[in-house]
């Protein structure tokens, strides 16, 4: 699947969603990976009619019609230890995850695959399967025949929440091409993603490297605190390993070498077809009402729905906050990557695409200071440091 080549003229108008591959009655398109390793639809032009479907459901080439504002901004956590042990932040997504499955409802979400190699959407319908979907994947996943099992649940009557980024989102509403009362949508700030060839690499180096397979793992582990995103590896042979997340290639990759349409998305600020959006909430202190050292969620609710279903949450703090205090220092919520990124990217992927030398020469060859004073510095200084970072750029 390698050996598909995308023109780099027009791919930035494919987020991989797959609801051109869901609304297709006819089957005549499938998502393939790029050389790359990004899916894209790849049409067959001898069962292809020419309805033009795939077109009306697609998040990129249609505009979004909502631009309206959030009606509330919070700042909260949830108070259940599992919850905010478990998940990147405050747990908001976790907690209504939660509610639903309670409700005898379904929930749609990312869990990295068995070998930690990809990861995918899944149905959960349980408690017990529930916690494989808690904190950041960073890994676009795949999709294929996600969209019509949302919707023949909702047809059935089940509760449904769909959580995952803002195309994703964008993608499933316009496939529905209808609203459902029992359809609760929760979007994550978004920063971009990047393909599973980088996280299957990243794996099969440290794999190689520790003599075992990893057999459990997490981008954002919180043992070493919330404000530094840590990643946790746990290997077959009983070693165990912290690293700041961006300090290691895996990170750099994530950083450097995101979908090409994540450099052009337009859901931004308040252009988004969700429900809820929730993220970190970076930019708050200590003294602030919702603090809280193990991780605090920024969440907007852009619908009645989603103010109702945040109210309804147990065992969860929930502020109401200004909204510009909520939004300001979240870059993923704000804005593009600049062109400073997008030539990163080119020179990155100029060494592990074209060249194909592999993500750990990508990282030595194109990874600046800062980069290595974080892959060098030892885990217990990564806390300080960021700190002392964040006093000097932060907006109050």
């Amino acid at each position: 699947m390698d050996s598909i080549r995308t023109n780099k003229e027009n791919r930035h108008h494919c987020c991989g969603c797959s609801a051109c591959e869901s609304v297709c009655e006819k089957r005549a398109i499938s998502m393939k990976a790029d050389k790359e390793g990004f899916m894209y639809p790849v049409v067959n032009e001898d069962t292809c009619i020419d309805c033009g479907m795939c077109v009306k459901v697609c998040p990129i080439v249609n505009e979004c019609e909502n631009k309206e504002p959030y009606q509330k901004s919070y700042g909260g956590y949830s108070k259940d230890e599992r919850i905010i042990n478990s998940c990147a932040s405050g747990g908001v997504a976790t907690a209504l995850s939660l509610e639903t499955i309670k409700q005898r409802g379904v929930v749609y979400g990312v869990r990295f695959n068995e070998t930690y190699s990809a990861s995918d959407y899944v149905r959960i319908d349980n408690e017990d399967d529930l916690w494989a979907l808690c904190s950041s994947k960073y890994v676009q996943p795949t999709k294929s025949g996600i969209h019509a099992a949302v919707k023949a649940d909702l047809k059935n009557g089940l509760k449904v929440l769909f959580v995952g980024c803002p195309c994703d989102v964008a993608g499933l509403k316009r496939y529905l091409r209808k609203d459902y009362g029992n359809l609760l949508t929760c979007e994550l700030f978004c920063a971009g993603i990047t393909s599973s060839k980088i996280l299957d690499e990243y794996r099969a180096m440290r794999e190689k490297k520790v003599g075992a397979n990893l057999m459990a793992f997490n981008v954002r582990n919180k043992e070493k605190g919330w404000f530094v995103q840590h990643i946790k590896e746990e290997y077959q042979n009983g070693k165990v390993y912290y690293k700041n997340h961006f300090g290691t290639y895996l990170g750099y990759g994530f950083l450097n070498f995101r979908r090409p349409s994540c450099y052009h998305c337009q859901y931004k600020q308040n252009i988004t077809m969700c429900d809820i959006k929730v993220g970190d909430f970076w930019g708050i202190k200590d003294t602030d009402p919702y603090w809280n050292p193990k991780g605090v969620s920024v969440i907007l609710a852009k619908t009645q729905k989603g103010v109702d279903a945040l109210k309804a949450l147990p065992n969860f703090l929930l502020c109401e906050i200004n909204h510009a205090k909520a939004t300001i220092n979240n870059a993923g919520f704000m804005g593009h990557p600049n062109d400073t990124l997008l030539r990163r990217r080119e020179r990155f992927a100029h060494v592990f695409i074209d060249q194909e030398k592999g993500l750990e020469s990508a990282c030595k060859t194109t990874a600046p200071k800062s980069f290595w004073v974080k892959y060098y510095v030892p885990t217990s200084f990564h806390t300080f440091m960021k700190k002392f970072f964040h006093t000097l750029v932060d907006k109050k």
